[in-house]
C-alpha cells in the first residue's frame, strides 16, 4: 500500500506560526521574499506526527492503531513507531480527558480537527488562511462558552510557553471570529502539548476582549507595518535599521543566513571580528588572557540559541547554493558516507534464504511487543492482567541537561566531585605506605 501524502496547503505570508518573526521585525517578511523554502526533516517530522494525530482524533483511535503506517511529507516518509505513537498518544489523551473535564461541569463539546480558519481581518492579506490543530468548544446551560484552541508541538528542542503565545492568541482570536455568529465566548484558553518536552501542557486564559485588544494594538499593525515592506522592497531596498534581530523572531526566518543584522547582532554578541582575528601577542609576548567567569558564561548562554541557529542556517544556504551549482568560496560539496546495506527486494531475499533452508531463527529477529503495544493490548480489556503487567516496566529518568533559569522544571543540585570524597589525614593512610 502506498504511504499516505500529507496535503500541501498555501502559506500566508503573516502566517500565525511565524508570528514571532513578522511582529517583532517587521521586515522579516519582505526579507524572506525568494528566500529557499526547503523544509527540513525536522519540521517533515513534525508534520507527520500531525497528520498521525489528525487520523486518530477523526476516527477516534489510539496512535498505537496505526503502529508500522508510513507518512510521506514531500519527498520523506516517516514510521509511525513506538516512539512517534507514545509522544502522540500523550497529546491526545490531553484532549480527551479535557473533553471529559467539560462535561463533568455539564458543557456540551465540539471539536474541530484541522479547521481551516481565515486570518484575513487580523493580517490584511486576501484570503489568508491558517490551519489550527484542535478547536474545543465548551458550551454550559446558562449560555457561557469558551473557546479552547490546543496546539501540538512536536520538536524536542526549548519548551514552548502558551502564556502570551503569538501564534496561539492569533489562531484563538480567528477561531473566535470564526464562530462568533452562534456563540458568545467569555473564556478563551490556549493550551500547548509540546509531549517530546514535558508530560503536561502549558496553559493561559484570556478574556477575549482583552484578545481583540492585542490583535489591534499589537498584531494588526505589525502586519500592516509587514505589508508596507514587502509592496515597497523592490523600489526601496531594506536597511540595516529595518530589522530587529533576536532570538525568538530569527529561529524560523528563512532569511537568517543572508541577514547582514543578525549577523552584524552575533559578531557583536560574541565581541568578535569576522574580518580580523585579534592578536594575543605583544612586543613577541603572549598576553595574559583571564578565562570566561561563571557569571559571563551565564551572560553568553543567553544568545547561544540565536547563535547557533543562526549558524546552521549559514551551513544551510551554503548547501542549497552548492546543491543547485553555485559556487561559495574556501567550501565545496563531497561525497558523504555510504548507507547501511539493505536488501534490494526483501521477497526475493526471503525466498533465496528459504531456498538455502536456513532455520527461522537464522533469519528473521523476534522481538517482544514494546509496554506501549502492551498497554494498547491490555489496559482497557483486563485491567488486572495490565497491573501485573505494569509492575515490570521502568522507566528511566531524563538525562541531566542545560536550561534557562525561566525554565519551570527544578534545578538539580549536583555536588562538585570534590564532595564526593572524605579527606584522608596523613595519620589515617599511613599504613599504606
Amino acid at each position: 500500500m502506498n504511504a499516505p501524502l500529507v496535503e500541501e496547503r498555501a502559506h500566508a505570508l503573516f502566517s500565525p506560526s511565524s508570528a514571532y518573526t513578522w511582529v517583532m521585525c517587521k521586515a522579516s517578511t519582505a526579507a524572506q521574499l525568494g528566500q529557499p523554502d526547503d523544509s527540513s526533516e525536522f519540521a517533515d517530522d513534525g508534520t507527520a506526527s500531525h497528520e498521525l494525530a489528525k487520523w486518530c482524533l477523526d476516527a477516534g483511535q489510539d496512535a498505537a492503531a496505526y503502529m508500522g503506517r508510513i507518512i510521506k511529507v514531500g519527498e520523506r516518509e516517516f514510521e509511525v513507531d513506538e516512539e512517534r505513537a507514545e509522544y502522540v498518544q500523550m497529546y491526545l489523551d490531553g484532549i480527551r480527558e479535557r473533553i471529559e473535564a467539560y462535561k463533568l461541569t455539564g458543557a456540551t463539546v465540539e471539536m474541530f480537527v484541522e479547521q481551516r480558519l481565515s486570518i484575513e481581518h487580523i493580517t490584511g492579506e486576501k484570503g489568508a488562511k491558517g490551519t489550527s490543530d484542535c478547536v474545543l468548544i465548551a458550551v454550559w446551560p446558562d449560555a457561557r462558552a469558551e473557546i479552547c484552541v490546543i496546539d501540538l508541538k512536536y520538536g524536542r528542542g526549548v519548551e514552548v510557553s502558551a502564556v502570551e503565545n503569538y501564534q496561539g492568541m492569533i489562531y484563538a482570536e480567528a477561531a473566535r471570529n470564526e464562530h462568533a455568529d452562534f456563540y458568545d465566548f467569555t473564556n478563551v484558553r490556549i493550551v500547548i502539548h509540546q509531549p517530546r518536552v514535558s508530560e503536561k501542557p502549558s496553559e493561559w486564559e484570556i478574556a477575549p476582549a482583552a484578545l481583540q485588544e492585542w490583535i489591534a494594538t499589537v498584531a494588526k499593525p505589525a502586519a500592516e507595518q509587514g505589508m508596507l515592506y514587502v509592496e515597497s522592497v523592490d523600489f526601496v531596498p531594506l536597511s540595516m535599521g529595518d530589522f530587529v534581530p533576536g532570538e525568538k523572531q530569527c529561529r524560523f526566518c528563512k532569511a537568517k543566513a543572508a541577514c547582514p543584522a543578525l549577523a552584524k547582532h552575533v559578531e557583536d554578541t560574541i565581541g568578535a571580528d569576522f574580518e580580523d582575528i585579534a592578536d594575543l601577542t605583544k612586543d613577541g609576548a603572549a598576553l595574559v588572557v583571564d578565562l570566561l567567569t561563571n557569571d559571563e558564561m551565564g551572560t553568553i548562554y543567553e544568545s547561544l540559541d540565536l547563535i547557533d541557529s543562526w549558524a546552521k542556517a549559514v551551513r544551510g544556504r551554503i548547501e542549497y547554493e552548492l546543491l543547485n551549482g553555485n559556487a561559495v568560496p574556501g567550501v565545496k560539496l563531497v561525497q558523504g558516507r555510504r548507507g547501511a546495506r539493505q536488501w534490494s527486494s526483501t521477497e526475493e531475499a526471503e525466498a533465496l534464504l528459504k531456498s538455502m533452508r536456513l532455520k527461522q531463527e537464522q533469519m528473521y529477529n523476534f522481538k517482544l511487543i514494546s509496554p506501549t503495544q502492551a498497554d494498547k493490548l491490555l489496559a482497557k480489556e483486563s485491567p488486572r492482567r495490565w497491573k501485573k503487567v505494569e509492575a515490570l516496566i521502568t522507566q528511566r529518568d531524563g538525562s541531566p541537561s542545560v536550561a534557562p533559569e525561566s525554565d519551570k522544571r527544578p534545578a538539580l543540585v549536583i555536588a562538585p566531585p570534590a564532595d564526593d570524597f572524605e579527606v584522608v589525614t596523613e595519620d589515617e593512610g599511613g599504613d599504606l605506605c
